[in-house]
């Protein structure tokens, strides 16, 4: 089968294709021919050696979180998935996902179904879920409360505007001015530049502020929090983790999310996909030969919402 694989640390143009044997599966395990993929800021971070000490990573390496697509096989104590189901699956940091066929455990599988597409759903498992855990389990986000979303354009950003929606938040989104038209449709009630304006330093108070980007801390914020306000960011940090300790004896909170794939929440979020309540933003699809093109805009910082890479059309 081809893959994309890395022989080694480094740039985006460390990604090449080639011809590797296709993965086998275990009792518990399934086989999914791949037709679409999601492209996570994990992913380069593996590839750029950043995550090295954390994850035992044998080369060639095929890298990619997640994916959608079609059961081809099952494993000996599988007995609730058939070979042309169509499903999303969780890869976890190690990955497989850049590839024709990839292997994921049951658990980590859930049924697609047909009226959501495969590159819509392909993002989910990661930036979907993230957003969701970060705003109702970390966030304990509740109708009415004031949310702010610090990078509201990205890939977690876009889910997260949507989903703080439905969870009935009233929703402030910080991005580029550029941006603002696009998280205004998909349901932010106020824009700030943050070319422009730094929302720490505005009067307004917020219930909940997500930092889906990771680029503020919880002593940047708290003076924008209400007295018992949360705030939840994407990148735990050492200072993070102190102040999540700290907070413990405080009506103010600082979290952070580690997502965990959940059937039950994917569930969730496939139901609201398919009954037209939520979409994932595409800003550009690629080919399997063109990771290493989507690798180095992913780096960029400019993306509005996913990079997904298609194998299939259709």
């Amino acid at each position: 089968m081809r893959a994309a694989v890395i022989n080694q640390y480094g740039t985006s143009q460390e990604l090449h294709v080639t011809d590797v044997p296709k993965p086998e599966v275990d009792t518990h395990d399934v086989l999914i021919h791949i037709h679409a993929t999601g492209i996570n800021p994990m992913d380069t971070k593996v590839r750029g050696g950043s995550m090295k000490l954390l994850l035992s990573n044998d080369f060639p390496t095929i890298l990619g979180g997640e994916c959608a697509g079609v059961v081809m096989e099952v494993g000996l104590m599988i007995t609730d998935l058939q070979i042309g189901d169509r499903v999303i699956a969780s890869l976890g940091p190690t990955g497989g996902g850049y590839a024709d066929y990839a292997v994921a455990k049951r658990k980590n599988v859930v049924k697609l179904p047909n009226e959501v597409r495969f590159e819509q759903a392909a993002a989910l498992p990661v930036a979907g879920l993230t957003a969701l855990q970060a705003l109702r389990d970390k966030g304990h986000l509740r109708p009415g409360d004031s949310v702010l979303i610090n990078g509201a354009s990205g890939g977690v950003g876009t889910f997260a505007i949507q989903i703080a929606s439905l969870l009935g938040g009233r929703i402030t989104a910080v991005c580029s001015a550029d941006n603002a038209t696009l998280v205004q449709q998909l349901g932010a009630e106020h824009v700030i530049d943050h070319n422009t304006v730094d929302f720490t330093k505005l009067p307004e108070r917020y219930n909940l502020i997500f930092d889906a980007v990771g680029k503020s801390s919880f002593d940047d914020c708290k003076h924008v929090l209400t007295e018992d306000g949360t705030y939840v960011t994407t990148v735990p940090s050492p200072k993070q983790i102190l102040e999540q300790v700290v907070t413990l004896f405080t009506s103010q909170k600082a979290e952070s999310i580690l997502t965990s794939f959940s059937q039950e929440d994917a569930t969730w979020l496939l139901k609201q996909m398919a009954n037209g309540k939520l979409q994932t933003i595409i800003d550009r699809t690629y080919q399997l030969d063109e990771l290493a093109q989507a690798h180095a805009y992913s780096e960029s910082g400019k993306v509005k919402g996913k990079l997904i890479v298609k194998l299939i059309d259709d």
